[in-house]
């Protein structure tokens, strides 16, 4: 072979190397558009938001960054301003103390000093041990020998009505369920830990169904003055129940608050409870 050929031969495996690296760079600047593509793709639906789509404002993602105020004064200590006046709890007055112990120096301590009708005092709350009586109410039964029966003697209403929680217990966990806000299984677990009385939820679910029958009467009362009132201050706010859709209706007047619940939070509440001619 003589030095054209070779030339030639050396030319031609040159071609196919550049040949062969041109193929595998543009597969790779194909694979880089995609790519970038794809990013500019997401880009613009990540700026999407309430004020540039139709997307609703709960959706937005990417919000503006909120200004944070440089402090121009120094931070203020805990507790008390220098300055403001000391607020202090009332003490508990005499008819409501149930012990008070005296602390007094003797012997060597006492020499020199002449004791003085002045105390420095700490009143002091605390639990007692138990937290609730137990009273047993017991009739007497009588054989009645002409017929054969058993007669008991006459409980009073309120003890036969009560049931095993008493007026005031009755009263705590309708306070606790409607007040607090809390779970019978919360109230469940308060009356356990820190009263050390075990009641079963169905229990505390019946005597908060007793408090709410006993207040029926004086709610209705309330709800038939509404239309006389001469100024009501509505508002409404949605809540779910079992996954069923509920309004809570609050209408305030100048003396109470009334709360009604329905399924509608249309117009017909108002007619129902306030009447046509009051619209």
């Amino acid at each position: 072979m003589d030095n054209k050929d070779i030339i030639i031969a050396q030319k031609d495996s040159i071609i196919a190397e550049q040949q062969a690296t041109i193929a595998k760079l543009t597969k790779t600047i194909e694979t880089l558009l995609k790519r970038i593509q794809e990013l500019e793709d997401e880009v613009a639906r990540l700026k999407k938001d309430s004020n540039n789509s139709s997307k609703p404002p709960s959706s937005d993602i990417v919000k503006p960054k909120t200004k944070v105020r440089k402090r121009t004064t120094k931070k203020r200590k805990r507790g008390g301003q220098p300055g403001h006046k000391k607020h202090m709890r009332k003490p508990f007055t005499a008819d409501k103390i149930d012990q008070t112990f005296e602390y007094e120096l003797g012997g060597k301590d006492l020499d020199g000093l002449i004791a003085l009708d002045d105390w420095y005092t700490i009143q002091q709350v605390t639990l007692p041990e138990k937290l609730y009586v137990v009273t047993e109410h017991k009739a007497r039964k009588y054989f009645d020998s002409k017929t054969g029966r058993i007669i008991i003697a006459d409980l009073p209403d309120e003890i036969q009505k009560g049931g095993l929680l008493g007026g005031d217990i009755t009263a705590m966990t309708a306070f606790m369920k409607g007040g607090c806000h809390m779970s019978f299984t919360t109230i469940q677990q308060f009356f356990k830990e820190v009263m050390h009385l075990d009641f079963s939820r169905g229990i505390l679910n019946k005597v908060t169904q007793k408090v709410s029958a006993s207040l029926k009467p004086a709610y209705q009362q309330l709800t038939e003055r509404l239309p006389d009132e001469s100024y009501l201050g509505i508002d409404e706010t949605g809540h779910k129940d079992n996954g069923d859709k509920y309004w809570t209706w609050c209408f305030q007047s100048p003396e109470y608050l009334l709360f009604h619940i329905d399924k509608s939070r249309g117009s017909k509440v108002l007619f129902d409870l306030l009447g046509e001619d009051n619209m």
